[in-house]
């Protein structure tokens, strides 16, 4: 019983450090105040972490894990209209229900990522490159454009999609509407998913319609 209210705790302080840190970033963001939206002392905080630096790096690692979960998914054996659909569908959705992090990863990187710089050069490369090669696997099958950079296809998507989070206020003021809005959410997906395996020039031969179908609240 101890150890679950421990857990409890934990997870209830990380999702006010998330909270904090997104919207201040490492600098701007006050233990004073993660403490009071966690509901616990300051003097709790340090139980669980070191220091601000510790509970800041715990945050953006879980973020990051969070995000990349869906692009291990893209895999060889898949066709890569349907692979890369899903990836899109995934990444909406996390960027629809996961702002927060969304930002935070945008604040970081933005500032060079001096807290998780190792984890960019290492993993995150690793899994890159790996998912580069199933994208390459695929044009050489011809499946997928030979004009189409892999590694930089990965970066178009976490750009075109993670946009819709971080720039949630430019689109609300151009739009009228975020993805917290059904018909946006549909309008969204649609033309993402288009943009991505058709591109913008008409294309006569090809008649098959985006998903529209939604992913549940």
């Amino acid at each position: 019983m101890e150890q679950k209210k421990s857990t409890q705790k934990r997870h209830q302080l990380l999702n006010a450090a998330l909270d904090v840190f997104s919207l201040y970033g490492f600098n701007g963001a006050s233990l004073d105040e993660i403490a009071q939206i966690a509901e616990m002392h300051k003097s709790n905080i340090f139980y669980y972490y070191e220091n601000k630096e510790a509970l800041y790096v715990e945050v953006l690692t879980t973020v990051l894990q969070k995000w990349l979960a869906p692009l291990q998914m893209l895999e060889a054996e898949l066709e890569p209209e349907e692979a890369i659909t899903n990836y899109l569908l995934q990444k909406i959705e996390v960027s629809r229900t996961q702002p927060k992090a969304s930002r935070l990863f945008a604040l970081e990187v933005i500032q060079g990522a001096p807290h998780i710089l190792e984890i960019l050069k290492g993993p995150l490369k690793k899994l890159v490159k790996r998912k580069a090669k199933v994208i390459s696997n695929w044009q050489e099958q011809g499946k997928i454009s030979k004009d189409i950079d892999p590694e930089l296809l990965i970066l178009n998507i976490w750009a075109l999609t993670q946009n819709y989070a971080d720039f949630a206020t430019q689109m609300e003021m151009v739009t009228g509407k975020t993805l917290r809005n059904r018909s946006m959410q549909q309008r969204i997906i649609q033309h993402t998913v288009h943009l991505m395996l058709y591109g913008i020039v008409p294309r006569p031969e090809l008649n098959t319609a985006p998903p529209s179908e939604s992913i549940d609240d």
